[in-house]
């Protein structure tokens, strides 16, 4: 794994005391050495164990102080690149029902439990018809919602959750020029108050619509969904759709069909209006696939309403972001007594699942790269062994079999595989190094 990639994430950092800095990097190593294991199994010793405890408990260390150098070189990295940038942004949380905290955690969205709320902004270098690259975090905003009455939010802690949108491009900062920075959401970021805020940044953005406003075409007020479903498809669109619960991956044939309209302010608040696009792409049999997206992006041609399409398709790199974080780092499964120390983790864990996307992605979008450049050889001696391999060995073939060890039955009907084969096996091949260091050591 890229420990020199890990090094830079932390060099620098605000943490007042240079051995934090060390520890820092230290803890960060091991969380991306054995991402899946418990915090004694990452650091191999009880000394490393209470020191990570102590690092935790430091007034210095924050999620916040973790992350800032990581931000840094994220956005610095967007405002060199010549393409364009998505910075898609969801939500999520970590839940810990049944976790022994002392103190410091909140409710959750299943109303039960205790947890953390998080909203994270991923960049990603993009074009049109090319393997979207992970760039990083730009920003990660962890909070820890007050204990409501049954459970349920309160008016104003529902909005003050829904300015986080725009709140994380203000942080962020506005576009240099020249760079095109896209924020993308799904349908909790349909807003008013975002799309008229995110202008008065610099951003365009495109956003999965939720509500059935009013918007006014051609000087007359519609209904949005009623006025974009009676435009008639000028464009197709071929969707692999993943997997979702009972359903099984498949391939469609989308319509797509657009128009112009002006966004109003709601009914409660004044404000300006906004000219916007809105970009329908549905599938004629399946009422349930349908998007209905609001963009800033000029769209002129069929291939600018696909380049919508495709962005917002290509959204669902957060929500694997979100499984590596949780899957693969197994984030909620850590033992920390209290809310403090598991924010921190967090700070460290959110930095950690962006390489390890990296590297699982590099399998992906440069399947025929030679291993070696990547992972240690170490790793790869093992794998040569194991599968008795000879001569140079891929990324993709690297991947597949480190994944075969932990389920993954690796035929050609398969597909890539997921994120639990893959740290499963990987966990194995972890044992595998721990056992032959303790060889070497009693030798």
């Amino acid at each position: 794994m890229s420990r020199e990639w890990i090094e830079k994430q932390w060099e620098g950092a605000e943490l007042g005391d240079k051995r934090l800095i060390k520890r820092a990097i230290k803890i960060g190593k091991s969380c991306l050495e054995t991402p899946g294991g418990t915090l004694p199994e990452k650091f191999g010793s009880w000394g490393d164990t209470k020191g990570a405890y102590r690092f935790f408990d430091s007034d210095r260390v924050s999620h916040e102080t973790l992350q800032k150098v990581h931000n840094k070189n994220v956005i610095q990295a967007a405002s060199r690149t010549q393409k364009r940038v998505l910075f898609i942004q969801d939500g999520s949380e970590l839940i810990y029902n049944t976790h022994k905290c002392g103190h410091g955690l909140g409710p959750t969205a299943d109303a039960f439990g205790q947890g953390i709320m998080f909203h994270t902004a991923l960049a990603v270098e993009w074009a049109r018809n090319e393997a979207p690259m992970v760039i990083g975090v730009a920003k990660q905003t962890p909070w820890i919602r007050p204990e409501q009455r049954k459970g349920l939010k309160s008016k104003e802690q529902e909005e003050k959750e829904s300015q986080v949108w725009l709140n994380t491009l203000k942080d962020i900062g506005r576009p240099p020029s020249g760079c095109q920075w896209i924020s993308v959401g799904d349908r909790g970021n349909d807003i008013y108050d975002y799309a008229i805020g995110a202008g008065d940044e610099g951003w365009d953005f495109v956003v999965r619509a939720k509500h059935d406003r009013t918007v006014v075409v051609d000087g007359n007020k519609a209904r949005l969904k009623a006025w974009i479903r009676g435009l008639q498809p000028q464009g197709n669109y071929t969707l692999d759709l993943r997997a979702r619960g009972e359903k099984f991956s498949r391939i469609l044939e989308l319509k797509v069909s657009w128009g112009q309209a002006l966004l109003q302010p709601p009914q409660s608040k004044t404000g300006n209006s906004l000219l916007v696009t809105y970009v329908r792409a549905y599938d004629p049999e399946d009422k349930d696939v349908e998007w209905i997206l609001v963009t800033t992006l000029e769209v002129a041609s069929v291939e600018d309403a696909l380049t919508v399409v495709q962005i917002y398709e290509d959204r669902w790199i957060i929500e694997e972001y979100h499984k590596c974080l949780k899957t693969g780092c197994r984030i909620e499964d850590a033992q920390l007594k209290t809310g403090k120390r598991l924010l921190a983790l967090l700070g460290i864990l959110g930095v950690v699942a962006i390489e390890l996307l990296r590297l699982r992605d590099l399998s992906r979008q440069e399947p025929d790269r030679p291993a070696k450049d990547v992972v240690e050889k170490e790793v790869i001696e093992i794998v040569r062994v194991k599968y008795n391999l000879n001569g140079e060995i891929s990324l993709r073939e690297l991947w597949r079999r480190i994944a075969m060890l932990g389920g993954f039955l690796g035929r050609k009907s398969d597909g890539n595989p997921g994120w639990q084969t893959i740290w499963k096996g990987w966990l194995r091949i972890q044992d595998m190094l721990t056992g032959m260091a303790m060889v070497r050591n009693c030798g």
